[in-house]
């Protein structure tokens, strides 16, 4: 009886003792499943949202932007409309001989508020310097009428033009505001609609290659031979 007792423990002890399978490291679980998911393009070093630099016309582009159809089979650029944050935007992807080199996005503004019109650009100008610091360039102007017209056929505008570059290698990086508002305001404008712009533009240099021949330069008259 103590013997097969003795048997009995020994057997639980070797049991005890044998080494079980250790579960696989979270690490190699991550590795595995990043090894099997499709790497979107990204990085202004490669192209602008999953749309790499150099693709060809008619490319497929990842956005969840409405595409606004057109009829032009030679059309060298696609666009999009819809909503980038809290801006409505239209978005405009174009395609030179050596594929796709630029984005430019257009951002709707409103139509007779020139602060309005600079607040936007100071704050999108601001967004884009907290991602690739301060602009490498700058330009800002302002002018306005020297005084109140009383005339309806003298009608005046206030005129506000910004712009910021930044160099982000290889893309470059283009924010521009031409704004011209008339003022005062009237209910009868000699000149309808919105004549300002606010436009947000990505490009590559490197793919600015066209096979349009480049104009040749005119010849201008030395005015010596005119007067």
């Amino acid at each position: 009886m103590k013997t097969l007792f003795s048997t009995i423990i020994i057997f639980t002890l070797c049991l005890a003792q044998e080494p079980t399978a250790a579960p696989e490291p979270i690490e190699k679980v991550q590795s595995l499943d990043s090894d099997t998911t499709q790497q979107v393009p990204s990085g202004l070093d490669i192209g602008y949202k999953g749309l790499a630099w150099g693709s060809k016309p008619g490319s497929p582009i990842p956005t969840s932007l409405t595409k606004i159809d057109s009829n032009d089979s030679l059309a060298t650029f696609q666009s999009f409309n819809g909503n980038l944050g809290p801006d409505s935007v239209s978005v405009t992807y174009f395609f030179a001989d050596s594929g796709f080199w630029k984005v430019e996005i257009d951002i709707l503004i409103s139509l007779h508020e020139i602060d309005d019109h600079i607040s936007n650009f100071r704050r999108l100008e601001k967004n884009i310097s907290e991602i690739y610091g301060p602009p490498k360039r700058m330009n800002q102007q302002e002018s306005g009428p020297s005084g109140s017209y009383s005339n309806h056929l003298d009608q005046k505008f206030t005129r506000a033009f910004y712009r910021s570059t930044w160099s982000v290698t290889p893309t470059i990086i283009d924010l521009y505001l031409n704004s011209s508002v008339l003022l005062p305001a009237t209910d009868l404008p000699i000149f309808s609609g919105n004549s300002s712009t606010l436009k947000l533009v990505y490009y590559n240099p490197d793919y600015m290659h066209s096979s349009q021949p480049v104009p040749q330069a005119k010849e201008v008259q030395s005015i010596f031979e005119i007067y």
